[in-house]
């Protein structure tokens, strides 16, 4: 791109509704064990459980466009992948529609290790299709 500002991308605001969802789902797990002990309502509060953690994760995480590639900022984790490093990026998911990012590590002295392949799913996030584009188009096999 021409003139580079920094950008930023927030998650979609669909997290809020499923953390709501699985976070309403763990209360009336939580609440029909407590009327009647049952080992599978206590297996389905864990997954409530796991599900409103995870969606909750994914709401707080966003993405950052710089001029040489992309930050991933979440409560877990802070990435950084440059626009050197990137293979090919695609959508993947069925509630959520996430980017999925291929893309090579870099070696201990900077440069990109072509023979290592990773992957790291983002968050579905606003204007993604925007996000896409951009990564698309910035990516390395869009300049060969």
């Amino acid at each position: 791109m021409t003139q580079w500002m920094q950008k930023t991308y927030r998650a979609s605001s669909l997290y809020l509704a499923l953390i709501t969802a699985s976070a309403l789902a763990a209360g009336l797990c939580a609440w029909s064990l407590w009327r009647q002990f049952d080992w599978i309502v206590l297996l389905f509060l864990l997954g409530c459980l796991y599900a409103t953690l995870t969606f909750s994760v994914q709401w707080r995480s966003h993405v950052t466009l710089d001029a040489y590639g992309l930050w991933l900022h979440s409560p877990l984790q802070r990435r950084r992948i440059e626009f050197r490093q990137l293979d090919a990026v695609h959508e993947a998911g069925r509630i959520t529609r996430r980017l999925v990012v291929t893309y090579h590590p870099l070696q201990e002295n900077g440069l990109v290790d072509l023979e290592t392949l990773r992957a790291v799913a983002l968050p579905a996030v606003e204007r993604q299709d925007e996000l896409l584009a951009t990564l698309q188009t910035e990516g390395p096999h869009s300049r060969s």
